[in-house]
């Protein structure tokens, strides 16, 4: 259901998600469920419907009704915060979230602290503070079925995971028919690889909804993870055929392709998916879906092409945090292919972008913190281990003042890149060992250390979990056929 070329990436955990759900009904009392404050009952049924619709992600279809639900009553904060949440555009995400924030003293203290979550969020960078007053709001409404999926989400941004689930059970403890409480239960056991609960939860999505493309998209996520990819295709496909507006699905065949190893094939099917998007600035993530596949392929030159391409469309329609994201994408890239003049010029040329960017201070944060990485990495591949390490440590200041518990580890395993290009794979090891291993990029590169010490087992356990990961995304596309070669 998601996009994964995200701009935050493997450096800021971010699910818009989160913008989907609200409690849309009046007429209970205050302690069971949020209120919502509105002027007009005609804007509180284009808020219902429009939640409705965001629940099984059309979004094009919500905004439109949030927006319609905001001309009429233009001081409804909440309607702001969704209308936020689902448009595609980086202003228009903006300027709603900013509206909402402004309004929200007009608002009931539930829809407040509500507000002020998303803010904190989005705006602070602070998820763990984000997660403290959505736990505030479930005290505030325990029967609230949607303050426990915000809650629940708000835990998987600090892969709580345990405290998630807990939270999405007390959803379904108080509506057994909640979808989204099994969609995200599907995920989450999909993350952890516990796939038969995955399915379990992911099929009586469907069974709720079997008219919903969402149910049979969220089924090829899973199948896709599994290695499942004659299936996952099945219900890519599928979702496609039933709501032409969920391009992403057909996307994600492309990907799913490009895993089975027919990477032009897959080209043709995200082009496919380019030319059914609503949006234009849809668009930008199958362009960058098309240069993912000459990275999972080993065809850097071609990479830098389509992210070059990607560059393009995004400075033009709407979507500048893509910008320099995507040059430090080809930073990645020039590194593969050693030429570090050109890596250095890429890191620069995103840095630059941004600074004249009109883009949240938060994204800011997270985009220095990506180049910050990309310049350690840049300075070690050039073997200037001082440069490396004086990098490292910037990076390691600008994670700490992310508010995310999460990503505490990734300075660490940054080190252990840095050591083991060094040629100390003992030292290597001990900053991989830092924390649970859960990300694929760093995932191989412990393989790597491990190898290199002998630890012939444990680097085979590694590589083989590396190459069925089976979750798209950028970093994961350096390293998946690499990964392969080796099993």
């Amino acid at each position: 259901m998601k996009k994964l070329f995200s701009v935050f990436s493997l450096f800021a955990l971010v699910s818009f998600a989160l913008f989907i759900v609200l409690q849309a009904s009046s007429l209970l009392a205050a302690s069971d469920e949020l209120p919502i404050t509105t002027k007009s009952q005609d804007a509180r049924k284009l808020f219902i419907e429009g939640r409705q619709l965001a629940e099984f992600i059309h979004n094009e279809k919500a905004y439109d009704l949030f927006n319609r639900a905001v001309e009429i009553d233009p001081e409804f904060a909440l309607a702001y915060l969704f209308k936020a949440g689902t448009a595609a555009e980086t202003k228009n995400f903006q300027d709603n979230l900013a509206k909402a924030v402004a309004l929200a003293p007009k608002a009931s203290e539930g829809e407040q602290k509500l507000i002020d979550a998303f803010r904190t969020f989005y705006q602070e960078n602070n998820a763990l503070k984000a997660s403290q007053i959505y736990q505030e709001l479930a005290t505030m409404f325990p029967k609230d079925k949607r303050i426990q999926w915000y809650l629940g989400v708000a835990y998987d941004n600090l892969q709580e995971y345990d405290k998630e689930i807990a939270a999405l059970e007390r959803a379904l403890t108080i509506d057994k028919s909640y979808s989204p409480a099994y969609q995200n239960l599907g995920y989450v056991y999909r993350w952890r690889n516990q796939y038969d609960k995955a399915e379990a939860n992911l099929k009586e999505y469907l069974r709720l909804n079997p008219k919903e493309a969402n149910a049979h998209d969220n089924l090829g996520d899973l199948y896709q993870k599994m290695g499942r990819f004659e299936e996952s295709v099945k219900h890519y496909s599928e979702a496609a055929r039933m709501d032409p507006a969920f391009a992403f699905s057909q996307a994600k065949i492309g990907i799913t392709l490009a895993f089975m190893g027919k990477h032009e094939e897959g080209r043709r099917a995200l082009q496919k998916a380019m030319d059914m998007e609503i949006k234009p600035v849809n668009k930008v993530y199958d362009q960058e879906g098309i240069a993912r596949t000459y990275i999972y392929e080993g065809d850097y030159t071609k990479a830098l092409e389509a992210a070059d391409k990607a560059i393009q469309m995004a400075s033009q329609v709407g979507l500048p945090e893509a910008v320099p994201f995507d040059h430090f994408v080809k930073s990645a890239l020039y590194l593969g292919l050693n030429d570090y003049d050109k890596a250095e010029a890429s890191i620069a040329a995103g840095l630059n972008f941004l600074e004249k960017a009109d883009l949240l201070a938060a994204i800011k944060q997270n985009q220095r913190a990506v180049a910050a990485f990309w310049q350690a990495m840049v300075a070690a591949g050039r073997k200037d281990f001082k440069a490396a390490l004086v990098k490292a440590g910037e990076y390691k200041t600008q994670i700490a003042a992310i508010q995310n518990p999460a990503m505490q580890r990734y300075p660490n395993w940054l080190f252990g890149c840095i050591a083991l290009a060094q040629g100390d794979e003992k030292k290597a090891i001990q900053h991989f060992s830092q924390g649970d291993m859960d990300h694929p990029y760093f995932m191989y590169y412990f393989a790597v250390a491990k190898d290199k010490t002998g630890d012939k087992a444990g680097a085979a356990q590694l590589y083989k979990k590396v190459a069925n990961w089976n979750i798209d995304g950028v970093w994961y596309a350096f390293v998946r056929q690499k990964a392969s070669s080796k099993l």
